[in-house]
């Protein structure tokens, strides 16, 4: 399997991923959970509210690395067209 099939292939993976409800439903409980935990921290609460904002970002880094290789996975699949019509 060459390199654009494979850039493709895991781009469909990833887009079942984040079109699965399931997995939706995951990442945005988890967003709102630590939406609403850094609210209820105290003024005090520096180290929590860190700690808080890294866990939120971390989800969406997860959910930004998918949706990049699902763009790739675009892409590749359009390179892959291009191939299939020039020969």
């Amino acid at each position: 399997m060459s390199d654009l099939q494979q850039d493709q292939t895991r781009g469909q993976r990833a887009k079942d991923i984040l079109e699965d409800p399931l997995h939706k439903e995951s990442i945005q409980t988890l967003k709102d959970a630590y939406s609403e935990a850094i609210f209820q921290t105290g003024p005090k609460d520096e180290q929590a509210r860190t700690m808080i904002y890294l866990a939120y970002h971390t989800v969406c880094k997860f959910e930004t690395h998918l949706r990049t290789i699902m763009e790739t996975g675009i892409l590749a699949a359009k390179q892959l067209e291009e191939l299939r019509k020039n020969k």
